[in-house]
């Protein structure tokens, strides 16, 4: 995975190329729910509307590290409906080209790992420091892998506790740019996208829903400043149509709703710090016991980004604001050509 993720970081020093963006025109750090039960679907990953000119393209990767434990009742682990003890690594590799007439499309591959968590010894003392709910992980064991659900009403449970491995969904996207418009004396820039889920496989029940799914979304963007700092702004709107999946204890829901909002401040010329706020509804029709499944999702994005040239390099974490529905922490890392 490592080594997946370092040669793909060498690709852009082989690159030419310059390409000059409006301010508002900054990408927002692209990122995804984590937990396998939203992961498996399409997820509208934040966008400006800005598309790239005829004979312009763009390579961009993310690797994604991240941690969870959920456990839905916590009082008694035989009386659970629902156990995901488990760390993911995703290395997210994004290629964009320009078409002219204001559009461009978008191919996205992904790999994904999921196994036993490295990390839980220190996140137990993390979420007991800083005071965030950490009572599940008080169950579970150290570095140990499950993923599992189950229905009393119907006897049909998921059981998964050997690591997973696999090419994840690709997603084709088009995006339009709808030129701009001046609202309180500010210019908005406003696009859409659609984006079409193509499945991997069907047997990993972590990485792939084994079906395909669509996407339709609104995009607007706009520059201003705080405290001196020269600043963008950018909102997304969107809602998912997921097929079915035989991966599902519970019924799945036939839409759902994703979107997302953040800035990004310039502190110098060469470095910006971002935040972002990421949320959807749920994906599936769950009693509401099992908070995991039918929780909206809140995840606060924070990072920080260098840029050389036509290349930026980003750093970046989450933190799960609505505990149950996505991730506890993941930690981002990626670079973005521009040419």
């Amino acid at each position: 995975m490592k080594k997946i993720f370092l040669f793909g970081c060498l690709i852009p020093l082989f690159l030419r190329g310059t390409l000059v963006q409006a301010a508002e025109c900054q990408n927002p750090l692209p990122h995804r729910n984590q937990q396998p039960m939203s992961g498996i679907f399409l997820e509208l990953t934040p966008l400006t509307p800005c598309t790239l000119e005829s004979g312009f393209y763009q390579i961009e990767t993310m690797l994604q590290a991240s941690n969870t434990i959920v456990i839905d009742s916590q009082e008694e682990l035989s009386a659970s409906r629902m156990i995901l003890d488990h760390e993911r690594w995703e290395q997210t590799l994004v290629f964009r080209i320009g078409t002219g007439f204001k559009t461009d499309f978008g191919l996205t591959l992904r790999y994904v790992e999921e196994g036993p968590g490295n990390w839980d010894k220190f996140l137990r003392e993390y979420h007991q420091i800083i005071g965030f709910p950490y009572t599940a992980r008080k169950f579970q064991q150290n570095v140990e892998y499950r993923y599992w659900q189950y229905n009393p009403a119907t006897k049909e449970k998921i059981e998964t506790t050997a690591p997973q491995r696999g090419i994840g969904d690709m997603v084709l996207s088009f995006r339009h740019e709808l030129g701009k418009t001046k609202i309180w004396e500010n210019p908005i820039r406003w696009g859409w996208r659609i984006e079409f889920k193509q499945p991997s496989r069907s047997d990993l029940p972590t990485i792939s829903s084994g079906n395909s799914d669509v996407g339709l979304g609104l995009l607007a963007s706009t520059s201003g400043n705080i405290s001196g700092f020269p600043s963008s702004f950018w909102l997304n709107i969107g809602a998912v149509s997921p097929g079915k999946t035989k991966h599902k204890v519970y019924p799945q829901k036939t839409i759902f709703f994703s979107g997302g909002t953040g800035m990004n401040v310039d502190l110098s010329n060469t470095w910006n710090a971002a935040v972002q706020i990421l949320g959807a509804s749920s994906r599936y029709e769950v009693p509401a016991s099992v908070r995991g499944l039918n929780h909206r999702q809140t995840i606060l994005v924070l990072g920080i980004r260098h840029f050389i040239g036509s290349h930026i390099f980003s750093l970046g974490f989450t933190e799960d604001i609505d505990y149950y529905s996505s991730e506890d922490i993941s930690l981002l890392i990626g670079w973005q050509f521009s040419g």
